[in-house]
């Protein structure tokens, strides 16, 4: 018996600052998005409480106070390490693994001569080695094919108390899954499938391949074969190498001045540098963004905007670099190119394109080689040197040194596992 497994991580960002605070457990917790702007995430109390996900703070915010609800800014460098955490586990105890998010990945299972109950059994020992080794809740669900996985595992999260559950595509709670739960099927897709009667998953799973294909294409045709148990959809490759890489953040505030604008353009230069450095890749061309804030631009008055909000300018580079005085300097010029005097900036953004792996650098007759290879040794070495003393701790004054337009983040819990400022204190 194949199975593909599904394992996801519940309420991960409220999980995650549950670990480090065990005064959380059992109360309401919300995360905040960039700015602390909208809800991105609650914990199983805040759903009770009627708190939407995507919902504005400020609407929900005398909701929170009744509620004692704790409140946290997003603390990604927290969750991207658990996250890691979280996999490396699973990747040590399954040989087959995609990693679909933060806090999914499939599994592909395909032990010999197993029965229905050792899947469980393993799933179970799965999900007590990621408790015990993270502290993080998780619920396994299996199928035959990934798309059922996927329910399976909203099953095991929603209607179980073990967190696993193993689905069979004739199992009888696909008879009372409405299809917006099926993996795939969206707002078009629905209207049109309950327009031809079908409101349930079981439904679904029971039209005509011929009808399927004419209405909604070989997609559709796909997801159909998928709910009967035959896998049209296998465990995904690694990402070897990236296409592209942006780095990109909204304003704490609006930005007027040319020189906070350069300065929020090169901190955003220099992070997609160490990024680029980080997956052994160099860039040939860069793109840099400015987004004018729509509601409150002066250009526009007090009316929501109706022309161009967005404005973007690509540079091609004269040769293939992860440099970041680099990054920065052709950054900047960038950016100066696109500002217009009077006009309220809320968000920037700088993207590596024409990406190619470092060990396969193509050279200039024009650049010098050994100042080259100066600049590598040079961006290693303050690689390095952040790695050990701590974020940051070198950077190039055009990033500036206030950094009044920077990201709130005023609820952020510690970053635990990555700071040594940082570390709980018991």
């Amino acid at each position: 018996m194949n199975l593909f497994g599904l394992v996801d991580c519940n309420n991960f960002y409220a999980s995650c600052e549950r670990v480090f605070n065990p005064k959380l457990i059992n109360q309401p917790i919300i995360v905040l998005s960039n700015n602390d702007g909208c809800v991105v995430a609650r914990s199983n109390e805040a759903k009770a409480l009627g708190i939407g996900m995507g919902e504005p703070y400020f609407k929900v915010r005398s909701l929170v106070q009744q509620n004692k609800v704790a409140v946290f800014s997003s603390n990604y460098a927290l969750y991207g390490d658990m996250s890691e955490r979280v996999m490396n586990l699973l990747q040590e105890n399954c040989a087959e693994i995609e990693v679909y998010s933060i806090d999914e990945a499939f599994l592909k299972l395909d032990f010999k001569q197993h029965t229905a109950g050792d899947y469980c059994t393993y799933a179970s020992n799965i999900r007590q080695l990621i408790l015990r080794g993270t502290g993080i809740p998780v619920s396994v669900g299996m199928a035959p094919s990934k798309t059922l996985a996927k329910l399976a595992n909203h099953i095991a999260k929603k209607q179980t108390t073990s967190g696993v559950y193993l689905l069979h595509p004739d199992d009888a709670k696909l008879k009372t899954l409405p299809i917006d739960e099926l993996w795939g099927v969206g707002a078009a897709y629905q209207r049109k499938l309950n327009a031809a009667g079908v409101q349930t998953v079981a439904e679904l799973a029971e039209l005509p391949e011929g009808w399927m294909r004419k209405e909604f294409g070989v997609v559709g045709l796909r997801l159909l074969k998928e709910l009967k148990g035959f896998p049209c959809y296998g465990l995904e490759p690694p990402l070897e190498q990236r296409k592209n890489m942006i780095v990109s953040r909204s304003f704490s505030k609006d930005v007027f001045a040319l020189a906070e604008l350069c300065e929020a353009v090169a901190s955003y230069a220099t992070r997609l540098g160490e990024k680029l450095r980080r997956y052994k890749q160099h860039t040939s061309a860069i793109t840099v963004f400015l987004m004018l804030n729509q509601f409150k631009n002066n250009q526009f008055g007090n009316k929501r905007a109706e022309g161009q909000l967005c404005f973007s300018k690509t540079i091609e580079l004269p040769h293939a670099t992860s440099n970041t005085n680099e990054l920065i300097t052709w950054s900047v010029i960038a950016a100066k190119s696109l500002f217009k005097e009077g006009h309220r900036y809320k968000k920037a953004g700088v993207m590596a394109s024409a990406l190619s792996p470092e060990n396969q650098l193509q050279t200039n007759l024009f650049v010098d080689e050994q100042k080259t290879l100066q600049s590598a040794q040079l961006m290693k070495t303050m690689d390095a040197i952040n790695q050990k003393m701590g974020w940051n701790k070198v950077f190039f004054l055009a990033c500036g040194t206030q950094q009044d337009w920077k990201m709130k983040s005023a609820q952020r819990s510690k970053r635990f596992t990555t700071s040594w400022e940082e570390l709980l204190r018991v």
